[in-house]
């Protein structure tokens, strides 16, 4: 039995729920604020590790470095095939912006809108974008034009709108996120109050914002079970 968390912004609740040896297990973290060694995170083994954004705070260098270790050593003691990153806000500004994927060489993928296509041996394959972070949008956004029709986990650093997005979320991104047909998972965090999981028809939308007040980890990583894609 694997664990998805579902909260109303306020209360978390553990909802068991079968598992499958043949699916893949998403672990989902956000919002870790250079904080990354916390017990608290308790982090499970998976085959994917998602981060969601503000792995540092303020865009501290040193704390980038010290993440990049990390996902190196988690990668070994959770067996993790693959680890995709995005920027949160607390990057996007940074002055070492341009050198964030050779910082964080231990991650498969660094996603600044685009999507790479992992495969995970014996459960199939995903297609992920991550987005660059933006600010909650009432008008088109161009950028989520690039978010193509095939991508089973998008992750971007805001939430949908009234998706574990304690108020506070995009309405374009949800609009966009919806209308994907084969989209399985939605990780996003950002907003530290939303952190949960809800469900919207077939899709998943996890908000995995671990940390609490003063950026310090308070809440353990969630874990997610998809459908890969069979060659």
């Amino acid at each position: 039995m694997g664990q998805y968390w579902s909260s109303n912004d306020e209360d978390a609740v553990v909802k068991e729920t079968p598992t499958s040896t043949s699916n893949i297990r998403v672990v989902c973290i956000s919002d870790t604020h250079g904080d990354h060694e916390n017990e608290a995170l308790d982090m499970p083994a998976g085959d994917v590790l998602i981060h969601a954004g503000d792995f540092t705070s303020f865009s501290k260098l040193e704390q980038a470095v010290k993440f990049n270790e990390w996902l190196g050593e988690v990668k070994l003691s959770k067996g993790f095939q693959h680890i995709v990153v995005i920027n949160g806000n607390h990057e996007s500004n940074a002055d070492w912006k341009q050198r964030t994927p050779e910082i964080l060489s231990n991650a498969t993928a660094f996603l600044k809108d685009d999507q790479v296509k992992v495969s995970v041996e014996g459960k199939g394959s995903l297609t992920i974008h991550g987005t660059q972070f933006y600010w909650p949008m009432q008008t088109p956004n161009p950028h989520y034009d690039l978010i193509g029709s095939d991508v089973d986990v998008l992750v971007c650093h805001g939430p949908c709108k009234g998706l574990v997005d304690g108020g506070s979320g995009c309405n374009m991104l949800r609009k966009k996120a919806l209308e994907l047909p084969k989209l399985q998972l939605c990780v996003s965090g950002h907003i530290h109050g939303a952190y949960g999981v809800v469900k919207e028809g077939e899709k998943t939308f996890v908000n995995a914002a671990n940390c609490g007040s003063g950026r310090k980890i308070t809440k353990p990583a969630i874990e997610v079970e998809v459908v890969g894609r069979k060659a």
